[in-house]
């Protein structure tokens, strides 16, 4: 598959666009305000035992949600608060979880995490790896010498382990523990600053979220060709020295614009319409609501042949693979209720499952296929995380 990004302005806002095989997949505001990955002291201003759950504030100016149970017994108290109990008045290290998504309260957790190309740090305790790290020889040496690493460094603050991603498989082990002696040296500066830190302070901002993921896709290989196209000096020097430079090109042509050569605005228009129209015919109706997204499967004017039924097939195929790109594309997240177009063959059934997960696993969230009920209502679930995406964000 062949993947280009593309970063430029559009509407005075700086995007960037992830192409595969051509088609749309992913956009990127680089002046989002999200606040996921920042670690804040933040004070608890109530607490709502019915829901087991605590509201923080961190002075964004948003209230955040902060799961007691989730957190028992890995609260990070700082100045006030000496026991395992969390109660109004004390303050916590947290770090955010979920972006407030309209009347949605945004989430903030304990369970702190640093990421780098190769690994995770974070605080489960324990040394684990992707279950695409095969190597069982490799992973018994280095999960030791991991630990050995984040004790040297962290050697006072018990419970922090990490996660190896499947982006070191194919780098030298000095690599991925170097990277963790790094990670542990932030984390431990983190833990100390926080023991004397005002309220409602930010300790830590993530690095540029988009230069972590351009390098995630080189590192993991995940594409035949990959070439990331900017028309933004800025941006390229930025990128420059973070990105190997056989990945980048500066784009120059002051007669037609970047966009308008790889057509961004119809695409974008295309993406985001409430009814998309397939090749085969039929047509997919996306409409998300305050709980759940649910998505219309329709055959159109598509019947015709003999084996209605393979023609239904086809139809839910291709629509199976643009609702994956849709997910991604939308950032739509949580609960999703997919209703195909019925079919009586049980093979064909099992067939369009398959096809299904399969293109969901292309995605950079985690996506959870549910069931399908006995109404043939497929139930999906998608990590949530930054708010979805409209076409007013890029207008």
């Amino acid at each position: 598959m062949e993947a280009k990004y593309i970063l430029t302005e559009l509407n005075n806002k700086k995007i960037g666009f992830l192409l595969e095989d051509g088609k749309l997949v992913r956009t990127y505001l680089l002046s989002s305000e999200s606040l996921v990955g920042n670690i804040y002291t933040a004070k608890v201003m109530n607490i709502v035992p019915s829901i087991s759950a605590a509201f923080l504030d961190a002075g964004t100016g948003d209230t955040f949600y902060y799961s007691l149970a989730d957190n028992e017994g890995k609260n990070i108290f700082t100045k006030h608060g000496n026991s395992e109990k969390v109660c109004i008045g004390d303050e916590l290290l947290v770090q955010v979880s979920m972006d407030p998504i309209k009347t949605k309260k945004g989430a903030a957790t304990s369970l702190l995490e640093l990421k780098g190309r190769y690994s995770i740090l974070k605080r489960s305790g324990n040394v684990g790896f992707s279950k695409k790290f095969l190597n069982e020889d490799r992973k018994k040496i280095l999960r030791e010498r991991v630990k050995n690493v984040i004790e040297s460094e962290l050697g006072q603050y018990s419970g922090i382990g990490a996660l190896v991603r499947t982006a070191a498989s194919d780098v030298p082990d000095e690599l991925i523990l170097a990277e963790v002696r790094e990670l542990a040296i932030e984390m431990n500066s983190i833990l100390n600053a926080a023991e004397w830190s005002a309220v409602k302070n930010r300790l830590y901002t993530p690095p540029i979220e988009y230069i972590e993921e351009l390098r995630d896709i080189i590192a993991k290989n995940k594409y035949e060709s990959f070439k990331v196209i900017t028309d933004l000096e800025d941006e390229y020097d930025l990128m420059f020295g973070k990105i190997t430079s056989e990945y980048l090109e500066m784009y120059t042509d002051d007669m037609v614009s970047l966009s308008k050569v790889y057509n961004i605005e119809d695409k974008l228009k295309k993406g985001f319409n409430r009814t998309i129209h397939l090749k085969s015919g039929g047509s997919i109706i996306v409409e998300p609501t305050e709980a759940l997204t649910v998505v219309d499967v329709n055959s159109g004017k598509a019947i015709h042949g003999k084996d209605v039924q393979k023609t239904f097939l086809k139809i839910n195929k291709e629509a199976a693979k643009e609702i994956a790109r849709i997910l991604r594309l939308r950032n739509l997240s949580g609960i999703i209720i997919i209703d195909f177009i019925s079919m009586k063959d049980a093979d064909d059934i099992r067939e369009l499952v398959g096809y299904l997960k399969g293109e969901l696993s292309r995605d950079e969230k985690r996506v959870t296929y549910i069931d399908m009920t006995p109404l043939g209502l497929v139930e999906l679930t998608r990590v949530k995380g930054e708010k979805p995406l409209t076409l007013s964000d890029f207008s």
